[in-house]
């Protein structure tokens, strides 16, 4: 299956409306490591604007959001079962880096005016 985010991404359409609810969705994603639970209304509105970025560079933002949330949501919750065998706790610092790197990553490309580069990936 071809994305589309890959190459030729300069001869997409840009929506500045799109862009900012972008930032807002990936601002509430970085406020979750102070607040916690930002991400739930970041996931909500990345799914409400993802449709009026169809076509977009923005789209993979808020397909990258989406995957984010659930990704971390399941490891989040198998790290909690395994912490009853202590494996758990190591997952949970494995977790806090992908989460990292998850949410810096798509703000790197919001600087840069790119799409996210498979956005369907786990990195």
């Amino acid at each position: 299956m071809q994305s589309g985010f890959t190459e030729g991404w300069r001869a997409m359409p840009r929506s500045e409306q799109a862009r900012r609810w972008a930032w807002i969705v990936h601002i509430l994603f970085i406020a979750s490591f102070f607040f916690g639970i930002t991400s739930i209304p970041g996931v909500i509105v990345a799914y409400i604007k993802r449709g009026q970025a169809r076509g977009t560079i923005y789209e993979s933002h808020f397909i990258y959001a989406i995957r984010t949330f659930w990704l971390g949501l399941a490891g989040a919750i198998l790290s909690g079962l395994l912490c009853l065998v202590f494996v758990g706790y190591v997952m949970f610092g494995i977790l806090f880096i992908w989460w990292l790197v998850r949410v810096i990553r798509p703000v790197i490309a919001l600087v840069d005016d790119v799409p996210i580069r498979n956005p369907r990936g786990y990195f």
